[in-house]
């Protein structure tokens, strides 16, 4: 590549006029938070600054810092010169210096009432949205605390409640009202909420329940599924393991819930699932994470019955070897199983955790109508269910999703609930092609020095298993400037580089 000529310019308001494209980290992120502008205000120390560019698009930072599956990493152009840039753990870095603060209430400016049931990232995300466009916006959650699967599903170690509900405040805070211990189908009808004078309804309401595995013995005691588990610990349950506990499943949460039960005595924990190693649905990183742990994996084998010892007690697990997995259309998984000699396993068993899937439990789903998958048929443009004024969205609408997904999902809802409601047309199902700066592999400029990227501080896995604090500790300050300033600034500072053959002072300092 020519030399690239260098000139004195501060980055900032003479640079960011010139940008044409998009970075693909912005692009590839589910709710296009501005990545490049917060990466490069923490490379500046400019902390404060970071926080409000994330805001703008994600109401909750600190939990999308622990537990993001970070799309945006996957695309990063550092990536092509060492490893991509922390995008993830920057984000929590300066999310967590914002846990605790209190935002200015937005005045209420339109007449209009909204209910929303489901407190997760989707309901919530909906519901922080419509209250900054002026609505008044009520909340009801089943459960005695807001926040869905981020405060009763997710593991402690991973997501602290305290994260969680701080977040939830700060949303609380700008005037959402939330009800708790207030169920749809319970304590309250859509006819209701009509009758109170709500004039739109959006149901969030996740997968919240477990699949479960019809084979002989399920009925067995010690014979457990994932999510009530897991909502049990969640919600302060004391609940105990020993012995061998096997938990059936490959997702993330078969990991999650594998390393929970470490953490309440279990001797040893085997986790068996359909599919082989490499195709397992769980995150790379979950998996990682539970096999340190001392989790040990049996791929390619598929339950058939659970085996009775005394008591009425599971005491083993009768398993079939898997010839091979394949998904079909609407992601269902399919296998064939091995036959003849070896083809069967058995495995001892204290208890087993069933994690295979979750569904929607959808409340009144006698007048919504559901596809073959359990989800709530929706208008794929508005969202709108068959119920005039009904909205759906999130894990209760689409096959399953992540966190920044359903964040994505409630932005959506909100959008065409305030278009509902004025009336305006929904909005086109596709969008025009965006211009995204994607660097060419073999012509990467060779100046750009390799700089390692920050490893994530974690507790020893020996103290780790002694308790449910959080696992991964943060970055500290000076680490997140360090790391955010490898962050080539795609789509200023390399555009620069490949369309004027220049790069500015401040650039070359940080990246030379």
């Amino acid at each position: 590549m020519e030399q690239i000529q260098v000139f004195s310019q501060i980055h900032g308001e003479k640079c960011w006029p010139i940008v044409g494209k998009l970075s693909p980290c912005e692009d590839a992120c589910p709710v296009h938070t501005d990545v490049p502008s917060y990466v490069m205000a923490i490379a500046q120390g400019k902390f404060r600054e970071a926080l409000d560019v994330i805001r703008q698009t994600n109401p909750f930072p600190s939990v999308c810092g622990r537990v993001c599956h970070h799309p945006c990493e996957e695309v990063c152009n550092r990536a092509l010169v060492d490893k991509p840039i922390a995008i993830q753990w920057l984000k929590r870095t300066v999310a967590d210096m914002g846990l605790g603060e209190k935002p200015v209430p937005v005045p209420r400016t339109k007449k209009e009432r909204i209910a929303v049931i489901g407190s997760g990232p989707t309901g919530l995300t909906a519901a922080y949205d419509l209250v900054r466009m002026g609505y008044g916006v009520r909340v009801y959650e089943t459960l005695p605390i807001p926040g869905g699967m981020l405060t009763a599903g997710i593991p402690e170690m991973n997501l602290p409640k305290e994260v969680a509900l701080a977040e939830i405040d700060y949303i609380r805070g700008l005037g959402v009202d939330i009800r708790t211990n207030s169920a749809l189908g319970r304590d309250f009808s859509i006819d209701d909420l009509w009758a109170w004078g709500v004039k739109a309804i959006l149901i969030a309401v996740g997968k919240q329940k477990s699949s479960e595995l019809p084979i002989p013995g399920a009925d067995l005691g010690s014979v457990f599924l994932a999510l009530p588990l897991l909502k049990r610990i969640r919600l302060g349950e004391k609940v105990a393991f020993k012995g061998r506990v096997v938990v059936i499943g490959g997702g993330n949460v078969a990991m999650d819930v594998a390393r929970t039960v470490l953490r309440l005595g279990a001797g040893e924990v085997h986790l068996a699932c359909l599919e082989a190693r490499r195709d397992m649905p769980a995150f790379d990183w979950e998996i990682e994470a539970a096999e340190r742990e001392g989790v040990k994996f049996h791929p390619s084998l598929a339950p058939q019955r659970f085996i009775e010892k005394k008591g009425k007690a599971v005491g083993a697990v009768a398993f079939k070897r898997v010839a091979r997995t394949w998904l079909d259309q609407e992601g269902k998984i399919h296998w064939d199983l091995l036959e003849g000699p070896g083809s069967e396993f058995t495995m001892d068993a204290d208890a087993v955790i069933v994690a295979i899937g979750q569904a929607a439990d959808v409340p009144e789903k006698d007048r919504l109508d559901l596809t073959s998958l359990g989800t709530i048929a929706v208008n794929p443009v508005t969202l709108m269910t068959g119920i005039s004024g009904v909205f759906a969205g999130g894990d209760a609408v689409v096959a399953g999703g992540t966190a920044i997904e359903a964040i994505a999902a409630g932005h959506r809802a909100a959008e065409s609930i305030d278009r509902y409601l004025q009336g305006v047309q929904p909005y086109a199902e596709t969008s025009p092609e965006k211009d995204v700066l994607k660097l060419d592999p073999a012509n990467i400029p060779n100046f750009f020095i390799r700089k390692e990227r920050w490893s994530m501080p974690h507790l020893p896995v020996k103290d780790a298993l002694r308790c449910f604090r959080e696992v991964n500790l943060g970055y500290t300050n000076w680490e997140a400037v360090e790391e955010a300033k490898r962050c080539l600034n795609c789509r200023s500072c390399v555009n620069c580089v490949f369309e004027r053959g220049q790069l500015c002072f401040e650039t070359a300092q940080r990246l030379l």
